[in-house]
């Protein structure tokens, strides 16, 4: 495969953030309104059993990731990256817009949180292999030297995704105010997915022929990925311990815990965390592209030490209730979480061959979101209510980035940046 002309490439970088954008959007949009569903859908006299519910649900849909990586890892090995693309798109759009005009618990009873946990599980299954679906997709068509900047991409639409979602949570909350929002409100933004799914299928069904050659397809890539390329997928899950629970707690959570301890409003706290999204997607970019200058792996260690670092001191200016402080501990995190994610994107697609890069991928990366990422906020809420420790969300935050730092450090793969392929190396089909 020759390199990709720019224009081309320009298409190709679009059809594989996209449905980063789509899964992103959802998940913020329900951790910003799950009080709301707490109360549409988990009616209970305690709140705080209610909200921790409500983010049980949130957590049942992550859980599903690593299932969702194994099935469409092993459409994209097998069949092809395009054909995952496509697939988890369509699969990741229903869900959510089914969510928006499901009918609560007062309407149907114990249908509506079973039928919304069902929907957060389909989700769940389809976004497992999205994320590192167009990771590869992006590596395996960036030319050598910008393959930190192109895979930058994937992280930006992901950040992107998380942007909108604040953008309407924020737009929603101002213009229709918390009755109303509490009301019907809250269906808004999951309705209103529909306009960026339209433009995610356009994307990737503008996407050329992709051709898989007999000898790049194995008959079961998810036997071979266990049974000889473990060690690489677990280096992968380790090191993005931090990555959902940053992307959960630091950039979700930390909405609501701002509003409660400061008496700062919603729309204060998420025009805040609106700027932070902002520049993390714009960071995302910048490590990858530093990546490729400096190394990846010393701009990816740089950005999780900065998350280690800097996540007590984020938390103490988000609750000072200054708003140029607040800001300031949302840059903070924004700089970490961008240079962390920006250039890993490459290093981690050269752990793995061609023929079960997807699978292996999609499995490691998804066991540490879902599994991490997705219980990262109902335990934060658990330390906060049972212990009363406010600076939960902080502590939670960095014991992933000291995982992830240690894992980057002293795991053989990552310590001397060995893996299956150079970082210089040809690593598309044709090539490997």
């Amino acid at each position: 495969m020759t390199p990709t002309p720019l224009t081309s490439l320009r298409k190709t970088v679009l059809a594989g953030a996209i449905g980063n954008a789509i899964e992103f959007y959802d998940f913020i949009v329900y951790a910003y309104l799950a009080g709301y569903f707490a109360a549409h859908f988990f009616p209970t006299d305690d709140p705080v059993a209610a909200l921790l519910a409500s983010y049980g649900a949130f957590a049942t849909g992550m859980v599903m990731r690593p299932i969702g990586g194994v099935l469409f890892g092993n459409i994209g090995d097998r069949i092809g990256r395009k054909a995952a693309l496509q697939l988890s798109v369509l699969l990741i759009a229903i869900p959510t817009l089914l969510i928006g005009l499901l009918p609560t618990y007062a309407t149907i009873g114990l249908w509506a949180p079973a039928l919304l946990i069902l929907l957060r599980m389909l989700q769940g299954l389809s976004i497992g292999g999205e994320y590192s679906s167009s990771i590869v997709f992006l590596i395996e068509h960036a030319p050598p030297n910008r393959r930190g900047f192109i895979g930058g991409f994937s992280p930006m639409g992901a950040f992107g995704g998380l942007l909108l979602g604040t953008a309407a949570s924020f737009l929603c909350t101002t213009v229709l105010g918390k009755t109303v929002m509490a009301e019907w409100g809250w269906r808004i933004p999951f309705l209103s997915s529909i306009l960026l799914t339209g433009i995610g299928i356009w994307a990737r069904k503008s996407l050329g022929r992709e051709i898989m050659q007999r000898k790049d397809m194995l008959q079961s890539p998810v036997r071979t990925a266990f049974r000889h390329y473990w060690r690489p997928m677990l280096a992968i899950a380790l090191a993005n311990t931090a990555t959902g629970i940053v992307s959960f707690v630091g950039f979700m959570y930390a909405v609501p815990w701002m509003t409660k301890l400061t008496g700062i409003s919603t729309t204060t706290a998420l025009a805040i965390n609106l700027l932070s999204l902002l520049l993390v997607s714009l960071l995302s970019v910048c490590g990858g592209w530093l990546g490729d200058r400096f190394g990846k792996l010393n701009i990816t260690r740089l950005g999780v030490l900065i998350l280690f670092a800097g996540a007590w001191p984020a938390f103490v200016l988000f609750a000072s209730g200054n708003i140029p402080l607040m800001i300031l501990g949302g840059l903070l995190l924004a700089i970490g979480q961008g240079f962390y994610l920006g250039p890993l994107s490459a290093s981690m697609a050269t752990l793995l061959p061609h023929k079960v890069r997807v699978t292996g991928l999609s499995f490691g990366y998804s066991l540490a979101v879902g599994l991490f990422g997705g219980l990262a906020p109902m335990l934060t809420e658990f330390l906060i209510a049972r212990f009363q420790l406010t600076m939960a969300p902080a502590i939670v935050i960095m014991l992933g980035a000291f995982v992830s730092l240690l894992t980057l450090c002293l795991h053989p793969l990552w310590r001397h940046n060995i893996g299956q392929l150079p970082e210089d190396h040809p690593i598309t089909a044709t090539n490997y």
